[in-house]
Order: structure tokens, then sequence, then C-alpha cells
């Protein structure tokens, strides 16, 4: 019996290791991808699990063989009943070999059972996580930012040119005249001490009146040597005819002094008579030259005259130059008296007041921060007006810029912060934003605090700074709360396209410097498509080929993307 024990034992080993070995085999079969080494290892677990099998039967075995040996008797009265429990066994060990066999059955069905579950799992694709958004069609601007200083078109530092107390500011309704208030042009709103230059202004006029007065005597004085000169000239053209005649008689005198000579010599006449027309002839020469020395003397006369007329008119050039020097001096005055005062340029209001009644003032107060702080000067210059009906914004441009900007483009004001909130950009990565909209504004042209246009652009590039400098003209309705002086963020742009098709920015990815797009189909599988890019916007970027409006477009999760991988959205 004891030998028949064991071989059934062995019998019921020898099955359960090959039925191990063979639950191994197809559950190494259904894992393809195991390498040798993991075959190695997994064939080492079976036969693992079969030596424990083994040792429990082996217990088994020899709880029985003890049992058995209790139930053999060496008295042979206990044969019969030795025999039949003998015959009991062999007719129902089939019974313990099943049993056996479901137990190593389960053993063997647990592991595999788990094998096949993960071989199950692994064998289905992994799907990524992705964010997407839709392509759309819509406007798009690319921009050109830069802070600038808000000024107003028309503004004026009022200073007093002199120095003194200051002894007169203008009020309103009774009360000092402050920050805010409205001017009106020409008002008169401060004034420092003026009495000596009252005084200069009155010594300037009185000069000018004495210089007046010798300009006119000098005048008359030129006026009456002309007379004199006329007069002379008289004088002469009277000699002159006295002259004339007197040759004329001269000369009737000689002519018949010759007449008569002939007579004499012929005996016509007498000698007498000879000598008496000989001394006509010499009177009539003794009287041309008298009247010739009266031409002479009248000629003298006119010289004369006319040094006076000359030394006249030197005197009345003299009054008129001391006439311009006192005028001189009285502008002098009067623009001196004019810069001990303050009026108003302009309808406007007081931006800054810095001057209080009986403090005393100095220019050099505010010629000491002349190129140096501009704020200095601001708290400083007595008074600042400004004409609030029109501002505009200096900005200063990197000159990689200054190309694409020109006049008329359209600009905004719009703070930094504002723009953020708005289009909810993130602030530690302006490429993704908060918002789970599909579509983003480029700019909250809306929410802008101001609106205009590029007024001049200057064409040179300043030395220091390395930068271009623009002017843009903001329009008056839409200034709202700007104040002069303010800094603000400007936004110009630069280019438009009014139907395009854009993408956020985070959608597009570089590999080897070449723009991409990872696409979506409805299948759920990606399409990288190279693209062409067009406008940037400050959310957006334009793409002027390789992607269609409505086409999903992944903006989160494009590093572990390739050409057909499978995603899953979970926008």
């Amino acid at each position: 019996m004891s030998l028949q024990q064991d071989s059934f034992n062995q019998n019921s080993n020898s099955f359960t290791d090959s039925d191990n070995s063979t639950n191994n085999t197809i559950k190494n079969a259904n894992r393809p991808g195991l390498n040798e080494t993991e075959l190695a290892n997994d064939n080492s677990n079976t036969i693992t699990f079969s030596e424990t099998t083994a040792e429990s039967e082996q217990k088994t075995k020899l709880s029985t063989n003890q049992d058995l040996e209790q139930v053999e008797s060496p008295s042979e009265s206990d044969n019969k009943t030795y025999k039949t429990k003998t015959n009991v066994f062999k007719k129902y060990w089939w019974l313990a070999l099943l049993g056996v066999l479901l137990v190593g059955g389960v053993g063997v069905w647990q592991p595999w059972s788990n094998t096949s579950e993960e071989t199950t799992t692994e064998s289905e694709p992994v799907r990524l996580s992705v964010r997407t958004t839709e392509a759309q069609r819509e406007p798009i601007r690319a921009w050109v930012s830069s802070e600038g200083n808000v000024q107003a078109v028309s503004y004026k530092h009022l200073a007093f040119e002199v120095e003194g107390d200051v002894t007169y500011i203008t009020d309103r309704n009774g009360r000092r005249l402050r920050e805010g208030d409205r001017v009106e042009s020409g008002e008169l709103l401060a004034r420092v001490d003026d009495r000596e230059l009252l005084a200069d202004v009155s010594q300037a006029q009185a000069a000018i009146a004495e210089a007046q007065q010798n300009r006119a005597a000098a005048a008359a004085e030129v006026a009456q040597a002309q007379t004199q000169v006329a007069q002379a000239r008289s004088q002469v053209r009277q000699a002159q005819a006295q002259v004339n005649k007197a040759q004329t008689g001269q000369n009737l005198a000689q002519t018949n002094l010759e007449r008569y000579r002939l007579l004499v010599q012929e005996g016509a006449i007498s000698e007498s008579e000879f000598g008496s027309r000989v001394s006509t002839a010499q009177d009539a020469g003794a009287d041309v030259s008298a009247t010739q020395a009266e031409v002479a003397a009248a000629q003298e006369q006119v010289r004369s005259a006319q040094a006076q007329v000359q030394a006249a008119q030197e005197q009345y050039k003299a009054t008129q130059s001391a006439i311009t020097t006192a005028q001189a001096r009285l502008t002098q005055a009067e623009v001196a008296l004019e810069g001990a005062s303050l009026y108003a340029p302009f309808d406007g209001i007081v931006a800054y007041l810095n001057i209080t009644e009986g403090e005393y003032y100095s220019p050099q107060i505010v010629s000491s921060q002349l190129g140096g702080d501009y704020q200095g000067i601001l708290n400083r210059i007595p008074m600042i007006i400004i004409d609030p009906s029109q501002y505009e914004v200096i900005v200063d441009l990197a000159g990689s810029n200054g190309d694409r900007v020109e006049a008329g483009q359209p600009a905004f004001i719009a703070s930094e912060a504002n723009i953020r909130q708005s289009v909810g950009i993130n602030a530690t990565n302006p490429a993704f934003t908060d918002s789970d909209s599909d579509t983003q504004q480029e700019l909250p042209i809306d929410n802008a605090r101001a609106r205009g246009e590029v007024f001049a652009v200057n064409p040179a590039i300043s030395p220091g700074g390395r930068a271009i400098e623009a002017t843009v003209r903001l329009q008056s309705e839409t200034t709202g709360d700007i104040k002069h002086g303010e800094q603000v963020l400007t936004w110009i742009a630069v280019a438009e396209d009014p139907n395009a098709v854009v993408v956020p920015l985070n959608a597009v990815v570089y590999r080897d410097q070449t723009p991409y797009v990872f696409v979506v189909n409805p299948e759920g599988i990606i399409e990288q498509r190279q693209v062409q890019l067009g406008i940037r916007g400050i959310t957006q970027q334009q793409i002027v080929s390789g992607v269609e409006p409505e086409e999903s477009v992944v903006t989160q999760g494009q590093n572990r993307l390739v050409n057909g991988a499978q995603v899953k959205i979970v926008n």
C-alpha cells in the first residue's frame, strides 16, 4: 500500500509540473513583448509555484502514510479491515487526483489571468491630453508699443524775468488763484514789485520827448538853411543876368568903336567924337567885370547856405538817433515791466502754481534747474498754463520700429494692466491666456483710455537714446481722464488685415526654425502642418496658409506631439 501511494504522489506531482509548464507557455505566448530574461523569470516563478504545491502534497502524502501505518496492524484479526480500506482507496483514488488538479489549476490561472489583463491594457494606444481652440477669421493688427509722456498741444511755462517780491496774484471770487482754475487770454495773473521798472519806463519816455524836441529844432534849422540856399541861388541868377547884359553892351560898344575907327581914318568924324566912342567901349567892359564879380559873390552865398543846410541835417540826424535810443530804452523798460507780470497766453487752466504773495522770487531759482531734473523745474516755475482741449503723446521708438511707424496710423492709449485684464494674458507668460474663450481680442480698443493717430515721426535718431521720436495726437473727445505730464503706454497699429485667419500665439511651435501648427482632425489624430505666418498680434498670430477657419489647433501640450499621434482634448 505504501508503494502504491508513492506512485500516486509521483504521478500527481508530474501532472502538476506538466500543467504548470503548459500554463506558463500559454501565458508567455500571449505576451509577445517579453524578452528571454523576462521569459526565464516568468518560468522560474511558475516552477517555484509548482515546487510549493509539491511540498504541500508531500506533506499530505506523509500524513496519509502515517494514517496508513496506523491502519496496518500485525494482528491477523485486522487484516480483513485493512484489505477493505485498501479496496476503498483503490476505488476512489481519482477523487483525490481531481482535488489536487483543482487546487493547482486555480493557483496557476490567477497570475495568468492578471497577466492577460495587463497585456490587453498595454496593447491599447495611449492618447495624450491636449488643449485646443478653433482657428478664427477676424481682423488682426500688428502693434508697436512704447511708453511716452502726455502733454497739452498748447501749454506755457510762465516765469518772472526779473527778481522781486511777489506783490499780486489774481483771485477767484475772493479766494487765491489755485491749480485747476480757468484763465482767459491776456488776463493778469501775478506780478512782482515793479516800481523801479515803472520809473525806468517814465525816464525813457521823457528822453524820447526831449529827443523829439531837439529833432524838431534841427528840422527848422535845416529848413532855414535850405531857404538861404534858395535865396543865394536866386542872387546868382540875377547877377548872371547882369553879366549877360553888360557883356552885350560891351560887345555893342566894341563894334561901334571899330566902325568909328574907320570913319576917323576916312575923316568922316572928328578925333574927339572917336574918343567919345572909345570911352563908351571902356565903360561897357567895366560893367562886365562888375557884374561878374556880383555873380561870384552870389555863388559864394549859395555855397555858404548849402553848408548850413548840411550842418542842420546832421543835427537833425543826431536828434533822430537820440529818439531811437530813447525808444529802445523805453522798450527795454516796458519789457522789464512786462517781465514783472504774468499774463495768460490763451484760454486754459492753471496746471502748476508755485508762488505766494509776499515771497521773494529770483530767475535763478528756475535757471538752476535747467539741464537737470524736469520735475524740479515743475516744482519751481511760478506757473504753468495748459489748454486741455487737445493732448499729444511724445514717444521714443526703438530704431528698428521707427521705419514701421508713419503719420496717419491709428494709435491707442491703454495701460498694460488693462490689456492683460481684458484679453486674459497670464502675467508670467503672455503667450498663454487664462481665458477659456476660443477667441481673444487683439487689443481692448473699446476700453482704451484714449485714441488718436500718429501726427509726426522724427526722421533723425537721438544721439544719446538711439531712439526715434514720434508724436501721437489724441482725439479730443476720447481723452477722458488723460492728464498733462502723465506717462502712458501707447500702442500704434503698424499693420492690419480685416479678414485674417488667426490662432493664439501659443498654437505656433518652431522646430528647426520652421513654424508648425498641430491640427486635431475629427478622429482625434494630430496633423503636423507647416504654416506661413502673417501679422503677429498681441495674443494672436495670422496664418497665411496651412490652417483653415474652425479647424481645431493645439494650444497646450505640443511638446510630446508628432504627426499621426492620437490625442484626447481636455478643454
